[in-house]
């Protein structure tokens, strides 16, 4: 076999099944010349050092990425803590929504939030509020959710933003939906993006779900009597 007619795989499958050939041929790892994607030239091992500068280096910031977030969940569940204590002493399920809505203003990053809740005495639907008065039309539209019982992020239907967000819907690139309760009973936590990226599907929604878990406990202690039951709820 000639040297023109040896082929790259070959030569990779020789290296693969000869793990020694550089310790035997020390010399070829300083005299081969490794082109860069920048067209720098250096030799074997200063093309392998700086290849694992760079790994190291993309490490490092992978790592303080993930410290930095696991720091702000923290600070953010330490809030969340503050807000239940702050909503036990709240009485009227109209200070309920503004002092909660006043809170996700200040800690989340969102375009659009709205709390979606049943139809409570002296609580009128607002910005970040909406009372259901129309239920056939809600259960309608939102029923394989309720169902469903569990958080849906990315691209919602348009007929279900309509619903939330009515003309703002249109700017809504990605969202996130949450039930209050199970099956929704209490109501529906939703945050929308004009991003498309902003809310992916199988993002993690923990400390949404403790957004929820806790206007849960709240609404459901302090005014049990209002729900949204489905059809098939008794």
């Amino acid at each position: 076999m000639t040297q023109s007619n040896i082929s790259e795989s070959e030569v990779i499958q020789y290296l693969q099944e000869h793990r020694d050939f550089f310790i035997r041929n020390r010399d070829l790892l300083t005299d081969l010349k490794v082109s860069s994607l920048d067209g720098k030239i250096a030799s074997l091992v200063n093309h392998q050092v700086n290849t694992l500068q760079e790994r190291n280096s993309f490490l490092k910031e992978k790592l303080n990425k993930l410290i930095l977030h696991a720091t702000e969940n923290e600070k953010t569940i330490s809030h969340v803590f503050e807000l239940s204590l702050q909503l036990s002493q709240i009485s009227h399920v109209a200070n309920v929504t503004k002092h909660f809505s006043a809170f996700v203003k200040e800690h989340f990053n969102a375009d659009l939030f709205r709390l979606v809740v049943p139809a409570y005495e002296n609580l009128e639907t607002s910005k970040n509020v909406l009372c259901v008065e129309d239920e056939t039309e809600f259960f309608r539209i939102f029923k394989d959710f309720m169902e469903g019982n569990s958080s849906v992020c990315g691209r919602l239907k348009k007929e279900t933003l309509q619903f939330i967000f009515n003309k703002k819907s249109e700017k809504v690139g990605s969202s996130v939906m949450l039930p209050i309760g199970k099956n929704a009973k209490k109501g529906i936590l939703i945050f929308a993006s004009f991003d498309e990226t902003r809310f992916i599907p199988d993002m993690s929604t923990d400390i949404l779900s403790k957004l929820t878990n806790m206007l849960e406990i709240k609404l459901k202690n302090s005014f049990s009597s209002f729900n949204l039951l489905s059809s098939n709820q008794g």
